[in-house]
């Protein structure tokens, strides 16, 4: 298995890290022994694993590889299979919201490969400003591995589909529909998300410019000061029907995540940040869908819920949109088309599941060197789970090699 003899070569890995990788070998000795009948040693075929990747600028791209984890549980149960996951976060790039185009396709392309390198089968860019460089990303992705299928999945066509589908159902019963897009500066300004909503309703699309808002920075190191971006556009519809598009880039919050600020300092950043889109609304207009369009939003889910109701009354209806559940979908349905030929033939034990469930746990790789905090923040959000195992290496760098 290419992916634990890279693990068992790199020096850097931690002691747990080794116990995790016994408790996978010896989840292949028990598939593997599990798939063969004493009675017949031929028919069983050799069971199917599967090591999937995410990959984001930090943190963030963790929630999608935990939403991928829990629906590894089912394909367990159902397939004679193996599934490890493991996470990758250039935390040492971030962010990559205030980078040029070319700058994200550079680091993007080079963290996809690396997990590829290190035996990945499947790779989601969980991170929504990478995938705004897909196209760059596949085409690197194709170069390195000529003729072979590498399937690297991007986030914004399923973001933008599940959009569509909330919005719809509001317009059944309204003319007009409020749509709010939370993302980092450099997601805004690529237009991604309202040019694609438009193209999916093949309607017209008029777009402001973006508003910029200096402010305060938070993480010092990187700077005095950030400029927060708002943004509107209106999609026409027939039938005198219309969608606002109200973008906002807070461009705080990833930094306040990434380097463990505390809870009063991001609630306040929320609070400020939110009161942005109140002059851009109409009045008494509500959000119909919140999109959280960079992975690390929905770690403020609680205290962005909270101020909605707060600044804008009635959005009690609102529907929030998390990317994690989406990528989590697509990941089962790929997994299932591959492991059609290896359904399980007899039911799993219970304690066998739970050694596969327990090595398909997903633990993380970073560029940065910032592994406690990002350790206090996987304790943070599952705190009824292990503590992933976070390893430190290079995922890719701006500055060409000497």
């Amino acid at each position: 298995m290419r992916w634990i003899e890279k693990t068992l070569n790199s020096s850097r890995r931690p002691l747990a890290e080794y116990r995790r990788m016994a408790i996978t070998w010896a989840a292949s000795a028990l598939l593997t022994l599990s798939s063969f009948s004493l009675l017949n040693l031929r028919a069983a075929p050799p069971p199917e694993p599967l090591h999937v990747a995410t990959f984001d600028s930090g943190f963030g791209g963790y929630l999608t590889a935990k939403s991928i984890e829990g629906a590894a549980a089912s394909l367990l149960r159902d397939y004679d299979t193996m599934i490890s996951i493991r996470h990758y976060g250039d935390t040492k790039n971030l962010p990559y919201g205030e980078k040029t185009p070319a700058q994200i396709a550079t680091l993007g392309s080079a963290g996809v490969l690396k997990a590829f390198e290190q035996g990945a089968d499947m790779v989601f860019i969980a991170c929504n400003t990478a995938s705004t460089q897909y196209e760059s990303i596949r085409r690197a992705v194709d170069q390195a591995y000529p003729g072979k299928s590498k399937p690297v999945v991007s986030i914004i066509d399923a973001s933008t589909h599940e959009a569509k589908r909330l919005l719809d159902q509001a317009l059944t019963q309204q003319s007009s529909a409020t749509f709010t897009i939370l993302a980092t500066p450099a997601t805004v300004k690529s237009m991604m998300y309202p040019r694609k909503l438009a193209s999916l309703y093949a309607a017209p699309i008029a777009e402001e410019a973006p508003r910029a808002f200096a402010q305060p920075r938070w993480f010092k190191t990187n700077g005095a000061t950030v400029e927060s971006l708002t943004q509107k556009s209106v999609i026409t519809l027939p039938k005198g029907r219309h969608i606002d598009v109200f973008q906002l880039a807070p461009a705080n919050w990833v930094e306040l995540i990434e380097h463990g600020a505390d809870p009063k300092a991001k609630q306040e950043a929320v609070r400020r940040d939110l009161g942005l889109l109140s002059p851009q609304l109409a009045k008494g207009s509500t959000p119909v869908v919140v999109g959280y369009f960079c992975t690390h939003f929905p770690i403020f889910d609680a205290t962005i819920r909270s101020e909605m109701a707060s600044q804008f009354p009635g959005t009690r209806d609102t529907s929030y949109i998390s990317q994690g559940q989406l990528m989590a979908k697509i990941f089962q349905r790929m997994a299932e088309e591959r492991l059609k030929e290896h359904p399980r033939q007899t039911p799993i034990g219970a304690d066998l599941l739970r050694v596969l469930t327990d090595a398909a746990r997903a633990n993380i790789t970073i560029s940065g060197q910032n592994g406690a905090t990002i350790r206090d923040l996987a304790r943070t959000m599952f705190p009824n789970d292990p503590a992933p195992i976070v390893t430190e290496e290079n995922l890719g760098s701006l500055n060409p090699p000497k």
